[in-house]
């Protein structure tokens, strides 16, 4: 009986152990964007609407009041609306700890259906405006643009960490706000 106790114990030790060694690869893990052809971070949706005759120009008007509604809490969104062509064209951001993140949505309606594109996705903070890449950086490649001259490898690990929290959070946010509109518009 005493050998079977420590069997399990060994398999429940080398389990956790198991465990422990995915998520921890997974906090370290490069995080990848949706692109679109030519390699830009992109997030896209073409979406049919149950009511398939619904006119573009309805979709529309129920396009603006979901935007009013969920960018209300950002002052710093713009939106145009090419009314003949059925766009509307919104620039925002999303802030994410200690930097904003921003972007364009655009939302093209046609006879019962729309499409929703996010791109040109920015990130800003401490003083740095750069473009959101397809994946984020890993450890070993930020060692290797710094041309091996970084002081600490515990320090280029957690940049290498940092950008792919943030990543996960940019891509949370972008799913997020092409789910809400989804929503609104189909009522799923």
């Amino acid at each position: 009986m005493v050998q079977f106790s420590t069997l399990t114990s060994r398999l429940s030790m080398k389990y956790t152990l198991l465990l422990f060694f995915a998520f921890s690869l997974h906090s370290f893990a490069q995080v990848r964007l949706p692109t679109n052809e030519v390699g830009q971070v992109q997030y896209q949706e073409l979406v049919k609407l149950p009511d398939s005759k619904r006119p573009a120009r309805q979709i529309m008007e129920q396009t603006q009041a979901w935007s009013e509604q969920h960018f209300s809490d950002v002052p710093t969104t713009e939106q145009q609306h090419d009314q003949q062509n059925n766009i509307l064209f919104i620039k925002s951001s999303y802030p994410i700890n200690s930097q904003t993140v921003r972007y364009t949505l655009t939302i093209e309606a046609k006879f019962g259906r729309y499409r929703a594109t996010i791109t040109d996705l920015i990130a800003e903070g401490d003083g740095l405006t750069l473009p959101v890449q397809a994946s984020s950086s890993t450890a070993n490649e930020i060692n290797r643009s710094a041309g091996g001259a970084t002081a600490s490898k515990t320090l280029v690990e957690q940049t290498a960490k940092q950008q792919a929290d943030l990543y996960r959070q940019i891509d949370k946010s972008c799913r997020d706000t092409l789910a809400s509109l989804k929503q609104t518009l189909t009522g799923k």
